[in-house]
């Protein structure tokens, strides 16, 4: 054991001093920072370009209101609010296209040359606007056509849609002499809010319910699961770097004339384990001070954070045994990335998963995913993390299979590494690896 610790305060010391660490530790903070200011300093950054669009008006009633309409729009509604003098949103200038169509290839053809104007740059977009556009038992399919080359701006498009459509309710309820303020305030319609359930309190008095929280049933299981998976990811894989490269440089070979090969995983082993939990103090402690400044901690149970240790406890384990059995066998790196294929993808079953499972935690799929002991670790601790939780066997059953599927994993971890990290010469299979692990 003594052995197993000094292999394990070496790695961890040798981890925690090298520029990787100080990056990761710094990653995320840097990344969020950086987005938030990538977002400040991108939000001015508009193209107020002016954009001038045809509208082919069979209808011979809409154009007059769309001009109007941009015309108000570009007077009160494109400028910063808390500086008037300051354009944040680009001009709408519509243009009414006038020539006389009598055939349809006629407006085929009118409609070919404005698609050019707009590859030229001339037009940014024009519109067709069908005659029919009025009739609501209409069966016309294309009663507003939209062409651009730039579909991906959509403010143009959703602004046409909304001031047409409200003209064409206006011209319908007129012509059904029905008043459309108050139509609309029949049609009103009444927003469901979201509560949860009533208690009873120590006095007997019933308690409202509160209101959710996206927060507490959204933001904290999905962020507690993600933060696992980065820690699992930031310190797993690097093992399966390391003990092949002191295969190759022939450094383990010196290290098993000191040491036993189970000696020497455990030790490696634990020391990715510690900066694991280094890192993840780190981060907790981060996240909670963020969490009181604003007073959402009350909304993280307390519990949540040993759970979370405990289940980074058991991925670490399950997987650093994985990757660690890997980096052994193989020795060349071609042979490692083959072989790190398959056990990447038991790492990401919880990113594929999570999202139906946080939508119906209760599930039969939600139970039979978290309950399949690769996984369990993360997506049981998701699962507890959403609102009201789970019962108290499935955590007992969860925790069973993660720690019986853990000593699996470390004892045939254990058998392939104690051949593997002195092979050389063939490439590893995985039916050889399985010989190993039956091996006496």
């Amino acid at each position: 054991m003594k052995k197993i610790w000094t292999i394990a305060w070496t790695e961890y010391l040798n981890s925690v001093r090298s520029k990787a660490f100080i990056i990761g530790v710094l990653a995320m903070p840097l990344m969020m920072g950086g987005a938030i200011l990538v977002q400040q300093f991108a939000k001015d950054k508009v193209d107020l370009k002016d954009r001038n669009f045809v509208v082919i008006d069979h209808s011979n009633r809409l154009f007059s209101v769309i001009r109007k309409t941009a015309e108000q729009r570009n007077e009160n509604e494109i400028f910063d609010k808390e500086n008037s003098s300051k354009q944040v949103r680009p001009k709408f200038i519509p243009v009414l296209e006038e020539e006389s169509i009598s055939k349809p290839e006629d407006e085929e053809k009118l409609k070919l040359g404005l698609s050019d104007r707009v590859r030229d740059k001339e037009l940014f977009a024009f519109l067709v606007i069908d005659k029919e556009v009025f009739e609501a038992d209409s069966t016309s399919d294309n009663r507003i056509a939209y062409h651009t080359q730039t579909p991906t701006f959509q403010e143009l498009p959703r602004w046409l849609e909304r001031t047409i459509n409200h003209e064409i309710r206006r011209v319908r309820f007129t012509h059904e002499n029905l008043d459309q303020e108050l139509v609309s305030k029949l049609i009103q319609s009444s927003r469901v809010e979201k509560l949860g359930l009533l208690e009873a309190g120590e006095d007997g008095k019933i308690e409202k319910a509160e209101k959710e929280n996206p927060i507490q049933t959204f933001g904290i299981p999905a962020g507690s699961m993600l933060l696992l998976f980065m820690m699992v990811m930031s310190s797993a894989p690097a093992l399966l770097n390391g003990v092949l490269e002191e295969k190759m440089q022939k450094i383990a070979e010196f290290l098993i004339s000191s040491v036993t090969p189970f000696q020497l995983m455990m030790g490696k082993l634990m020391g990715a384990l510690m900066v694991s939990l280094t890192l993840s103090m780190l981060y907790l402690a981060a996240m909670g001070y963020t969490a009181a400044r604003f007073e959402v901690l009350d909304l993280i149970p307390i519990s949540l954070f040993f759970w979370f240790l405990f289940f980074l406890v058991m991925a670490m384990m399950i997987f650093g045994s994985i990757f660690l059995a890997i980096g052994s066998a193989c020795s060349e790196i071609k042979d490692a990335q083959s072989l790190m294929f398959p056990a990447m993808l038991l790492v990401m079953i919880p990113v594929f998963t999570w999202a139906p499972i946080l939508e119906s935690p209760s599930s039969s799929f939600a139970r039979a995913v978290s309950l399949f002991p690769p996984a369990t670790p993360m997506l049981l601790l998701l699962r507890m993390a959403i609102p009201p939780g789970l019962p108290w066997w499935e955590i007992a059953l969860g925790i069973f299979l993660s720690f019986s599927f853990m000593l699996v994993s470390v004892w045939a971890g254990a058998k392939i590494f104690r051949i593997g990290i002195l092979s050389q010469g063939q490439a590893p299979t995985f039916g050889k690896m399985i010989k190993w692990i039956i091996s006496k």
